[in-house]
């Protein structure tokens, strides 16, 4: 089966821990949450957090695990990336699911458009 899935996310509270005095340290946290709509609409929200894990050369990068509280099930995502802010359009792993999206693969499309508003789109290649 496969299926594409579009939503606009919303942006509600993003915190920083850092870990460190340095202006990027590794083991940086941001913690982010996002409400999702379809259609105007609210159907869901996610959640997720990105920690830095490599510092080289001046540059720095971070691993992302999200995962997407829908009605019908959550989808869970992944993705490692360098660090830039705001970042420019990317890819995710589709890492699993739960409920309707249970046995879900595929990736995910992020383009964070604005400060508030990101475009999802979902391309699941497998569903129970």
């Amino acid at each position: 089966m496969s299926k594409v899935v579009k939503y606009v996310a919303r942006p509600v509270r993003r915190e920083v821990f850092k870990n460190g005095d340095a202006e990027v340290n590794l083991g940086d946290r941001s913690v982010f949450t996002h409400d999702l709509f379809v259609d105007d609409e609210k159907v869901g929200f996610d959640g997720g957090v990105c920690t830095v894990v490599r510092l080289e050369d001046g540059a720095s990068y971070i691993l992302c695990n999200v995962t997407m509280q829908l009605p019908d099930g959550t989808i869970a995502f992944q993705t490692f990336l360098d660090e830039k802010f705001p970042p420019p359009p990317f890819f995710t792993a589709i890492t699993g699911g739960t409920g309707a999206y249970k046995g879900a693969s595929g990736e995910m499309h992020i383009d964070p458009a604005s400060p508030d508003t990101h475009f999802y789109t979902v391309y699941l290649d497998g569903t129970d």
